[in-house]
């Protein structure tokens, strides 16, 4: 079993990729990680070995298989996925052209984007990506969530990043962060002006289910244009309600059963002959 500086370097050593690096070298591992060339070797070969990164000729390592293999497992068997893609998808249906759904959940560290839908026409950037780790404290969807965090949670993330949440504006001590948290919380939902993005306006309305130990929200993202007050009024709805179908399917939801070649089906459901 690999100890704990041995899972140190992989980690760092993946951390290494970015949007604007797909390809890392042995000589890039060993300079920005500060490791000895023996080392540098040692653990690109054991993440090329066990598939999470793969040699891309002399040129050096790209990220490998196994990232492809875990992605497919969490878009077949993570339950938030499974119950609310459709109730996204359905939601992008009668949002504004120009729009984006997002599906958002919470780590310690920040939210992240796990899912997201656009409708047709034009659209604006939206810095809510899959994958991409998001602030806490800026825009619709990250303050929503934290409108769900228990308060031992939230007195330690205030301990952690006060000095952030007060450059965010989201309260200059302890009591002011913790009373515009729970404002976010009696209303159900939050609306944000290009607080993330410029020309966006988020919505977004959160969820928690205990049984999962799950924390996320669902946010329209309209353009600027199409932020009347109309729309934000019914976008608000749309989400809250969207938020409470969510939890539901996520309180009902059961594993599904696999069939012979792998892919999943539900339980009960018989395969044909």
């Amino acid at each position: 079993m690999a100890g704990t500086g041995s899972i140190q370097h992989l980690s760092r050593l993946l951390d290494l990729f970015g949007d604007d690096r797909w390809l890392v070298t042995i000589e890039q591992v060993m300079t920005e990680l500060e490791l000895p060339r023996s080392t540098a070797y040692r653990t690109v070969s054991a993440l090329a070995g066990a598939g999470f990164l793969d040699r891309v000729s002399d040129e050096g390592y790209s990220l490998g298989p196994r990232i492809l293999q875990l992605y497919r497992q969490l878009q077949l068997g993570d339950p938030l996925l499974q119950v609310a893609r459709p109730v996204c998808a359905a939601l992008a249906a009668i949002a504004p052209q120009g729009s984006a759904v997002i599906l958002c959940r919470s780590y310690f560290d920040g939210v992240m984007c796990v899912h997201q839908e656009r409708t047709p026409g034009p659209q604006e950037i939206v810095s809510y990506q899959i994958g991409r780790p998001m602030p806490l404290y800026h825009g619709s969807s990250s303050k929503t969530v934290l409108a769900v965090l228990e308060r031992p949670r939230l007195l330690k993330l205030y301990t952690r990043d006060a000095n952030q949440i007060r450059k965010a504006g989201f309260g200059g001590d302890r009591e002011a962060f913790l009373a515009n948290v729970k404002a976010i919380q009696r209303a159900g939902y939050y609306v944000a002006h290009g607080e993330v993005d410029r020309g966006r306006v988020g919505i977004s309305s959160p969820f928690a289910v205990k049984r999962f130990g799950l924390t996320g929200c669902i946010s329209i993202v309209l353009s600027e244009a199409a932020a009347t007050e109309e729309n934000v009024s019914r976008a608000i709805i749309q989400v809250s309600t969207a938020a409470h179908d969510t939890t539901r399917r996520l309180d009902a939801w059961k594993p599904e059963r696999a069939t012979v070649d792998g892919e999943p089906r539900s339980a009960g459901r018989r395969r044909s002959s």
